[in-house]
Formats: structure tokens, C-alpha cells, sequence
């Protein structure tokens, strides 16, 4: 027999049942810690491919924006060459338009068709 710290004799039967209980116990606890680690390593696990692929779906994004601004870019240098041409044209309608009235006042025809001479 053994004396605990409240002065009451234990036999070495319960003795044997407390050390049980105790094993008993610590399996538990060890179980669930290992558990608890196994889980928490699935959930690192997912949670670095949820961020890898959220690094894929950026990276995405930004070659997609990438894309947008050089069509956007494109699109505006199209822009630019067209309000270049239509200049162009507008000039050389006004330079038509001078030499038309040149040759009209040179033949000494009215330039304005609605005034009658």
C-alpha cells in the first residue's frame, strides 16, 4: 500500500486503475493533439493552394489588363492616324474649294451659285 497526499492508504489495485486511467488519458490527449495537428496541417495544405491559385487568378488579371491597355492603346493610335487623315482631307477640300473660286473669278463666274448676276 501507498500513502497519497490526503493520508489515505491506496492498494496497489487502485493504484494499478489510477495509473490505467492516467495511460487512458494520455492516449486520449495524445490522439487528439495528433488529430488537431494532422487538421491544422490539411488546413495549411488548403490554404496554400487557395492562395496559389489566388496568385494564378491575379496574375491573370493582370495579363488580361496588360491585353486591354494595348488594345485600348491601339485603338487610340487608330484614332489619332484617322483625325490625321480627316485633317488631311479637310485641307485639300479647302485647297479644292480655293482653286475652284480662282478659276470661277478667273472666268469671271459668280462663286456664289446663289447669287444671281
Amino acid at each position: 500500500m501507498k500513502q497519497n497526499y490526503n493520508n489515505t492508504m491506496m492498494t496497489d489495485d487502485e493504484i494499478k486503475q489510477l495509473i490505467a486511467k492516467n495511460a487512458k488519458a494520455i492516449e486520449a490527449l495524445s490522439s487528439s493533439l495528433a488529430a488537431e495537428k494532422q487538421e491544422r496541417q490539411q488546413k495549411i495544405i488548403q490554404w496554400e493552394k487557395d492562395r496559389n491559385q489566388l496568385y494564378q487568378y491575379l496574375s491573370r488579371i493582370a495579363a488580361a489588363q496588360a491585353s486591354f491597355y494595348e488594345v485600348q492603346a491601339d485603338y487610340y493610335h487608330q484614332l489619332s492616324i484617322l483625325g490625321d487623315r480627316q485633317t488631311q482631307i479637310n485641307e485639300k477640300q479647302a485647297q479644292m474649294q480655293a482653286q475652284i473660286l480662282q478659276i470661277l473669278q478667273h472666268m469671271n463666274l459668280p462663286t456664289d451659285p446663289n447669287i444671281e448676276e
